[in-house]
C-alpha cells in the first residue's frame, strides 16, 4: 500500500531521530575506548574537546549508512523493511565496535586485516581457543545490544510523538560542526605535535583525521622540533645480508641442538613450585635471568630467535626469499632438522619465512586441543630421539602453546587455586584481582613443565646431553597487569612484562652459572654460530646480537616489527614508534614520559644499526 505524504514525512523524521540517538550511543561507546589507557593521563581540555567531537563526528558518519539505506527503502514504499534494515545495520555496526573495543583493550590496536587473517586463516582453530562459557557471555552481550537498539527505536517514536519534530537542522549542523572542527583542528595539532590530540585520535576505530604537514611546510610555517623520521622512511628492498660473506671452518665435532620455546612464557613461573623440572634444569645449567625477547608477539619473536635480527626486516626478507643464515649453516653441515609445533607453522608462515629451505617438516601436530597437541609433540620428539642416526647431528625445534591458550580441563587445572576454568577476557579491567587468572596460567605452565621434563629425561637417559645443546626460552611473555596500567596478555606494549622471558641453556661441558647481565633473543644465533658451527665473522656481520656471555650492555635494544617497533634504552625506558608514525615514550612501568630529551647521537647510531642490512 502506497504511503501518503504525511506518513512518509513522519517515517522520515522517525528514522532521523533514530539516527541521532544511535549516533550518540555509538559516540559514547567510542569515548569509552580511552578508559584504562595511558593516553587518559595526557588529556587536557584541548584533547577532550577534540576527542569527544571526533567521536561524535565519526559515529555520525558510521550511522549515516543505516539511515541512507532507510531513506532509499522508504522511497521505494517499503517502510517496514526500511525500519528493520536501519535497525539491523545499526546493530551490526554497534556489535562490531563492541568487539573492536574488546580487541583494543587486550591488544591496543583495532580489528584489522592481521586479526581477520589470524581468525579465518590456516590453523585459526589452533591459535584461538575459547571456552563455551565465553561464547555464551558474548552472546548475552550481543542480545543486550539488540535490546538497546530496539529501545532506541522506541525512543525515536516517543520523542517524535511528544515533541512533534525531529530537530533535523540543529542535529545535522551539530554533527557537521563536529566533523569540520575535528579535521581542521587535527591538521593544526598534528603539525604542532599536541599529544592529547594526536594520541586520542588513534583510539577511535577506523578514524582517519586529516593532516596537511607538507602543505603547511610549503606555506612557510615552521614545525616544532620532531622525532627523526628516518627510521620509518627506509622502504628499500635492496638487501645486503650478511654484510660480508661468511668465513667458516668445519668444527672438529658438531653438537646436536634442541631449541624449546614456550609461547607466552612469563618469567615469574620459573619456580620450583610451578615448573620444577625446568627449574631444576636451570639450576644445573646456565640461567640467564635478565633476558629480553625481540618482540611482544610470536611472529617477531621467533623471527628474532632464528635470524638474530629484528622483525623490522620481515617485509623485505620474506618476499625476497632471504632465509636465516643459521638454518643455512645447519644444512651445510649436514644436520638433520625437524620441527615439533603445537600451533601450525602456516600462520604466521614460519614454514616459508624461516624453514623454507627445509623439507619434510612437521608443519602441525594432530590433537583435539592444545594440551593434546603439546603432549603429542613431546611423544613425537621422544620417539624420534630414539631413532636418531648415530654420528649425524640433529636440530630440533619444539614449540609449546599451552600457556598461550589457557585450555585445561578441570582435572588438568591444578595445582594452583583458586583458578579460572577458562580465560574470561570480558572480566579484565584495572581493578580485577589477577590471582585466579594467574593461577590458570600457572597451571598451564605446570602441565607443560611435566612434558618438557619428559624431553629432558629422554635426552639425559639416552646419553645425549654430553653432545647436545639445549636452549629453553619463550617467544615473548604474558602480562597480568603487573604495572597496574590495565595491560593484559601480549602485543600491547614493549615493557619487560611482555618482552622479558626466561633463558636456560645447556652447553656440553659448561659449568652451571646464573647470569644477571642483559641478554636478548638476538644473542642466541651468534653464540651458536661462532662457538659451535664454525663461523668466524663478527656477530654484527649477520645479526643484532653478540655472544650470550658478552656482558657488554645491550643499549638501544630493538623490539617489534617494521610498522610498530620500539627501542629499549637505559633504565628500560621505551621509545615506541607507532604504526601511524607517532613516537611515544614510556618508563619501565608503562607510565608516559612527556619531557623526554632525545639523545640525538645515540639515536642516530641506533637507526643506522637498524638499517645496516639495507644497501
Amino acid at each position: 500500500m502506497k504511503m501518503d505524504k504525511k506518513r512518509f514525512i513522519y517515517s522520515l523524521k522517525k528514522g532521523f531521530v533514530f539516527y541521532a540517538l544511535s549516533t550518540i550511543a555509538t559516540a559514547l561507546l567510542m569515548v569509552g575506548f580511552i578508559d584504562g589507557t595511558s593516553i587518559a593521563e595526557l588529556m587536557d581540555v584541548e584533547g577532550w574537546v577534540f576527542f569527544i567531537a571526533s567521536c561524535i563526528s565519526h559515529a555520525s558518519q558510521l550511522m549515516l549508512v543505516p539511515y541512507a539505506l532507510f531513506v532509499v527503502l522508504l522511497a521505494l514504499q517499503l517502510p517496514r523493511v526500511a525500519t528493520i534494515t536501519q535497525t539491523t545495520a545499526a546493530t551490526l555496526i554497534f556489535i562490531l565496535l563492541l568487539l573492536d573495543s574488546q580487541v583494543y583493550a587486550i591488544y591496543r590496536f583495532h580489528i584489522n586485516g592481521m586479526i581477520l587473517g589470524m581468525v579465518f586463516g590456516d590453523g585459526a582453530s589452533q591459535i584461538f581457543t575459547f571456552d563455551t562459557m565465553l561464547y555464551l557471555k558474548e552472546g548475552l552481550r550481543f542480545l543486550v545490544v539488540v535490546a538497546a537498539i530496539v529501545l532506541l527505536q522506541w525512543m525515536a517514536r516517543y520523542v517524535l510523538r511528544k515533541r512533534g519534530k525531529a530537530y533535523v537542522w540543529p542535529v545535522a549542523l551539530a554533527f557537521a560542526g563536529c566533523t569540520l572542527y575535528a579535521h581542521v583542528w587535527h591538521i593544526y595539532a598534528s603539525f604542532m605535535q599536541h599529544q592529547s590530540v594526536t594520541k586520542s585520535a588513534a583510539l577511535i576505530p577506523y578514524f582517519f583525521p586529516t593532516t596537511a604537514n607538507g602543505l603547511l611546510l610549503n606555506m612557510g610555517i615552521v614545525a616544532p622540533e620532531s622525532f627523526d623520521d628516518r627510521a620509518s622512511s627506509r622502504q628499500s628492498t635492496d638487501i645486503v645480508y650478511p654484510l660480508h660473506e661468511l668465513e667458516t671452518v668445519k668444527p672438529d665435532s658438531l653438537p646436536n641442538i634442541v631449541l624449546i620455546a614456550i609461547d607466552s612464557w612469563n618469567s615469574r613461573t620459573l619456580t620450583p613450585e610451578c615448573m620444577p623440572n625446568v627449574y631444576r634444569f636451570a639450576e644445573q645449567n646456565q640461567w640467564f635471568t635478565n633476558h629480553l625477547s625481540s618482540s611482544n608477539g610470536t611472529r617477531s619473536s621467533i623471527f628474532g630467535i632464528f635470524f638474530g635480527l629484528s622483525c623490522y626486516y620481515w617485509e623485505s626478507f620474506v618476499p625476497s626469499h632471504v632465509y636465516p643464515l643459521f638454518i643455512d649453516r645447519l644444512i651445510e653441515l649436514g644436520y638433520k632438522c625437524q620441527t615439533y609445533p603445537s600451533a601450525t607453522l602456516l600462520d604466521p608462515p614460519f614454514d616459508k619465512a624461516i624453514f623454507g629451505r627445509l623439507k619434510g617438516l612437521n608443519i602441525t601436530v594432530e590433537g583435539d586441543n592444545v594440551f593434546d597437541r603439546d603432549k603429542k609433540l613431546t611423544s613425537m620428539f621422544v620417539s624420534d630421539l630414539g631413532k636418531q642416526e648415530k654420528g649425524k647431528p640433529f636440530f630440533s625445534f619444539l614449540f609449546y602453546d599451552l600457556p598461550h591458550s589457557f585450555e585445561l580441563t578441570a582435572e588438568q587445572n591444578k595445582p594452583f587455586s583458586p583458578a579460572w576454568s577458562y580465560a574470561d577476557y570480558t572480566k579484565l579491567n584495572n581493578d580485577l584481582d589477577p590471582t585466579p587468572f594467574w593461577n590458570l596460567y600457572r597451571n598451564c605452565c605446570h602441565q607443560d613443565d611435566k612434558m618438557i621434563g619428559e624431553v629432558l629425561k629422554a635426552l639425559d637417559e639416552g646419553g645425549h646431553l654430553d653432545n647436545t645443546i639445549v636452549i629453553l626460552t619463550g617467544d615473548h611473555s604474558q602480562e597480568f597487569n603487573e604495572n597496574r596500567r590495565n595491560y593484559w596478555g601480549h602485543n600491547s606494549n614493549f615493557s619487560v612484562n611482555q618482552t622479558g622471558v626466561p633463558l636456560v641453556c645447556h652447553f656440553p661441558g659448561a659449568e652451571a652459572a646464573k647470569y644477571k647481565h642483559r641478554t636478548t633473543h638476538y644473542d642466541i644465533v651468534p653464540t651458536l654460530m661462532s662457538h659451535y658451527l664454525g663461523v668466524r665473522n663478527p656477530a654484527d656481520d649477520y645479526s643484532m646480537g653478540r655472544s650470550l656471555h658478552d656482558t657488554t650492555p645491550r643499549r638501544w635494544h630493538l623490539v617489534g616489527s617494521n610498522l610498530n617497533y620500539a627501542f629499549i634504552i637505559g633504565g628500560d625506558t621505551i621509545l615506541e614508534k607507532k604504526a601511524e608514525g607517532a613516537l611515544e615514550v614510556f618508563d619501565p612501568k608503562m607510565k608516559p614520559v612527556t619531557d623526554f630529551k632525545m639523545p640525538v647521537k645515540e639515536f642516530d647510531e641506533a637507526i643506522k644499526n637498524m638499517n645496516k642490512f639495507f644497501k
